[in-house]
């Protein structure tokens, strides 16, 4: 597979995956670091659970891109729908500022996953995706 052949639109789409999703991994990563195992003890429990677990699945659609990329897609759309919705209603019933400062940017990265994914998913793997057959 040459570099020159790939479709560089499917290459940016995936890159934007990949970067939010990496972004998610480091920021939940740090949050363990910093405040521990299901430490967001600010939170009710099942939004705890939800935040902590993140720092799995978020790496986990980097992976099923490669793996099982319609997976990826899937799993993609679904964590932005309950990370912004999560966020959404707890940051403004708590009124709490740095969830909703996070929507700044989680917002705008879940409107992509959303406007993308039916494009994306009728292809089988990253290979295709990227080296799509020309007609």
């Amino acid at each position: 597979m040459e570099f020159s052949k790939i479709n560089k639109n499917h290459l940016a789409i995936v890159t934007v995956y990949w970067i939010g999703f990496s972004i998610g991994t480091i920021s939940h990563i740090i949050d363990i670091a910093t405040m521990g195992f299901l430490g967001y003890s600010f939170a009710p429990l099942p939004f705890n659970i939800f935040w902590t677990l993140l720092v799995v699945f978020d790496p986990l659609v980097i992976l099923f891109f490669f793996l099982r990329f319609q997976y990826a897609i899937s799993l993609a759309v679904i964590i932005m729908i309950f990370d912004i919705s999560i966020n959404l209603v707890y940051g403004f019933i708590t009124k709490n500022n740095p969830i909703l400062f996070g929507l700044i940017t989680q917002i705008p990265f879940g409107c992509f996953v959303f406007m993308t994914a039916n494009y994306l998913f009728p292809y089988q793997s990253i290979k295709d995706f990227l080296y799509p057959k020309c007609n």
